[in-house]
């Protein structure tokens, strides 16, 4: 049939990602934790993928694509077979929100939805660091103060809320633990943007919390394998653009 994309205003900042980010966003599109490659997935023997093969930025050149391939993951699969596409990415986030128990007004942006869903993997993360890797994580970010229980994360919270570095660095640290979890690999600006010493310790608590965010029951339980990490993906590359100026 083919992979068609819907036009979609929250995803065609993909058209200025990196090659990499885009790579680990196909990947959870086309692999599954364990390295199999999904039944449902047409990116990989799409004939326009293909022809980009060994073309160093192949992920690039089908970043249309990769993001209809994720509209594809978001719709029912029966209903797309006779539609012959997927869903707008608000919809997919919204759902994914729905699943996760997380409040969003209905007049939401895609940006602030994509906070929030942020914002509670955050805390769950939160809940299960130590005292001293709490105070460790605060000191990175610069966050050295902390009055009173509970403060330091409503601190790292509104870091994220404030977009610029700060919303990038935090949302690039849930989104490499997740990439390490789930696609092998961590994204490159964690290596480079001075947090290096804080994904050692968080890495693990905020891919648990996501890994436990994947075995939530739910009637499209599969299809959140992949929506879920290919949100926290997105979230993290569209702030990555924010900091360069794309919007």
């Amino acid at each position: 049939m083919g992979i068609k994309y819907r036009v979609d205003e929250d995803l065609a900042f993909l058209a200025y990602c990196k090659e990499e980010d885009l790579r680990i966003l196909a990947g959870y599109l086309t692999h599954d934790k364990d390295g199999s490659a999904r039944i449902a997935s047409e990116l990989l023997e799409d004939k326009d993928f293909k022809r980009y093969d060994g073309h160093k930025e192949q992920y690039r050149q089908c970043w249309k694509l990769i993001a209809g391939e994720l509209q594809h993951f978001g719709g029912d699969t029966i209903v797309n077979l006779f539609r012959g596409d997927g869903v707008l990415y608000k919809e997919i986030l919204s759902d994914v929100c729905d699943n996760q128990n997380v409040k969003t007004g209905k007049n939401s942006s895609a940006y602030d939805m994509e906070n929030k869903l942020l914002e509670k993997f955050i805390g769950d993360a939160w809940e299960k660091l130590s005292a001293e890797q709490r105070a460790s994580l605060l000191k990175e970010f610069d966050i050295n103060k902390m009055s009173r229980d509970g403060e330091g994360l409503a601190l790292l919270k509104a870091a994220l809320m404030s977009g610029g570095i700060g919303s990038l660095q935090i949302s690039a640290l849930i989104a490499s633990s997740a990439a390490s979890m789930f696609a092998g690999r961590a994204i490159g600006v964690i290596a480079t943007g001075g947090l290096g010493r804080s994904l050692a310790m968080f890495a693990g608590p905020i891919g648990l919390a996501v890994s436990a965010a994947l075995t939530v029951p739910a009637i499209s339980g599969a299809a959140y394998r992949v929506t879920i990490p290919s949100v926290v993906q997105v979230a993290y590359m569209r702030r990555e653009c924010e900091t360069r100026d794309f919007f």
